[in-house]
């Protein structure tokens, strides 16, 4: 399993109540985002510095990694990374659409590389997988399907996501995962969130865009859904328990370019928890409404003994 930008080790333990030990279950916001004295966090430097990533070298790649609290390569990262490599390597299209799974656990303090499989490649579509490795073993698997822009043939849009207040009526969060702005607000519906962000200082790149929003997508589904059962009282951790947590897989699919450094929405839901999974799903608006990239999340959520 991949380990999540929320935490896949040590997530959370049991506070006197049962709930969450720490903050999160008062701030929304996952552990992580909260680390100790001993953890220096990543700035937004540090994420453009692992994407910078050129589609020129032979296979296997190596690429550089974050920093995390609970120790494994971010599952974020590795999404943001597989956006950004599939476009540098196929420089006269873009992501329609990405489906990666998380099949091991990973170390971000080593090594790790990507191995390239062409699936296909036209003058329309292109089809790759990206595969990250660590000490030969695979810790992701990433379906990229990339396509050039065509004109219309018909168009029809969604709705705009009602309702919408617009950030300045969110509340502005520290949050070390995301090291740009994000404000938060309640989500129109159970188990929901509405996040905003933007990204100022970052260029105009297109590929660069979409792979902060594959970034940015990942965190929320778990932790929210973990804080929201906590405070409604339907989840509770024994003493000698903790919370593991884990993102399995996650597909990402774009519709519209979007820039980041400008305030945009990103409406996360979980229409489903149970079994030890967890379903989440979002989508990515512009502050005016318009749809341009959905996101669906599977993960684990679970108690489990400390050891």
């Amino acid at each position: 399993m991949g380990a999540s930008t929320a935490g896949a080790r040590d997530t959370a333990i049991a506070g006197p109540d049962g709930g969450l030990a720490g903050p999160p279950a008062q701030t929304g916001l996952p552990p992580d985002a909260f680390p100790g004295a001993e953890f220096e966090p990543f700035g937004l430097d540090d994420v453009l510095a692992v994407l910078d990533l050129a589609g020129d070298a032979t296979p296997p790649l190596p690429v550089r990694t974050l920093r995390s609290l609970h120790g494994g390569v971010l599952a974020a990262q590795q999404l943001a990374q597989q956006i950004v490599l599939a476009e540098r390597l196929a420089p006269s299209k873009s992501t329609q659409t990405l489906h990666t799974v998380f099949p091991n656990p990973s170390r971000w303090d080593a090594p790790l590389d990507v191995d390239v499989e062409w699936l296909q490649s036209g003058r329309t579509f292109a089809n790759l997988a990206l595969t990250f490795r660590q000490a030969g073993r695979a810790i992701s698997r990433g379906d990229v399907l990339l396509g050039a822009d065509e004109p219309d043939f018909v168009r029809h849009e969604a709705t705009p996501p009602a309702p919408i207040d617009g950030p300045a009526a969110a509340r502005p969060v520290d949050y070390p995962l995301l090291p740009w702005e994000v404000r938060l607000a309640p989500g129109p519906r159970p188990y929901s969130l509405d996040v905003w962000q933007r990204i100022p200082g970052v260029s105009a790149d297109p590929a660069l865009a979409r792979g902060l929003l594959a970034f940015a997508s990942e965190p929320w589904t778990g932790h929210h859904v973990a804080n929201s059962h906590v405070q409604r009282g339907t989840a509770t951790l024994a003493p000698g328990e903790r919370l593991a947590a884990a993102v399995l897989a996650e597909t990402v699919t774009f519709v519209e370019d979007l820039d980041v450094r400008e305030w945009h929405l990103l409406r996360v839901e979980s229409p489903h928890a149970g079994r030890g999974r967890y379903l989440g799903h979002g989508r990515v608006h512009t502050a005016d409404g318009r749809l341009c990239a959905v996101f669906e999340c599977l993960g684990m959520l679970r108690a489990t003994a400390i050891t």
